[in-house]
């Protein structure tokens, strides 16, 4: 079983970004996924799902305090073996906990279209990932009528410390979208359109607190938690 996160977000000046990066790198380090990018960081594409009536976003918008996202992620370019993840999003006030599990990119849309998960969905088991999570996807996607809604699209910068630890830091930029009815459509980059052109969003996920130096710099860069929601920023910047 996942354990809850509590996660903090922010909306960070991309001119902030060289700074704080220094100040994190002072105690922590890439993760182990940005040490295999020459650039030390990677592209996120999720699919989003939503009910006709579109529940997910109404919920956020209204602060309903527990609430489920659900979709599809896969990461940067397309690639031999690359792995997506059916990922449910548990919100409860300020804490995170996540349900996912692998399955090929390629077998995406057969996997919703058939729903043979034991030949589709992987067996690894970690930190919140599990086989049997498919099945939790799968009866939510159901019972609401789930359909996909949005691409949301991404270059995150992750920070750990030794690569494991209690806290977490993300730094998501160039946040762009574009609408989508298709579950595997991750790699459209042509007609995403920008969401955010002058900052960024900072997260900070922990469970035994945010370290003095954390807080230190967040207070430096004048940066106050809110209430973020890429999806919803999405869906607001493409409203037309």
């Amino acid at each position: 079983m996942p354990y809850p996160k509590l996660e903090y977000k922010y909306l960070l000046p991309n001119d902030s970004i060289p700074a704080l990066r220094r100040a994190l790198m002072l105690h922590m380090e890439p993760d182990k996924y940005a040490r295999l990018a020459p650039d030390l960081q990677y592209t996120v594409r999720s699919v989003y799902l939503d009910t006709p009536r579109f529940a997910a976003y109404r919920e956020k918008i209204e602060g309903v305090r527990v609430r489920r996202k659900y979709r599809i992620r896969a990461y940067n370019d397309p690639a031999e073996g690359a792995r997506a993840f059916l990922e449910i999003k548990e919100k409860s006030g300020a804490y995170l906990t996540k349900y996912r599990c692998g399955v090929a990119v390629d077998a995406v849309g057969d996997l919703v279209d058939q729903r043979d998960l034991d030949r589709h969905v992987e067996k690894k088991v970690g930190d919140g990932i599990h086989p049997a999570n498919a099945e939790k996807f799968f009866r939510d996607y159901d019972r609401k009528a789930l359909r996909p809604v949005a691409l949301i699209v991404y270059d995150r910068e992750a920070y750990t410390v030794n690569g494991y630890g209690d806290l977490r830091v993300t730094i998501d930029k160039r946040l762009r979208a574009a609408y989508t009815r298709e579950h595997d459509d991750f790699y459209r980059d042509g007609d995403l359109m920008p969401v955010m052109r002058q900052h960024c969003i900072l997260e900070v996920k922990f469970t035994r607190g945010v370290p003095a130096w954390l807080r230190s710099q967040l207070a430096r860069h004048q940066l106050r938690r809110l209430a973020l929601s890429k999806y919803t920023l999405s869906l607001d910047a493409h409203a037309h």
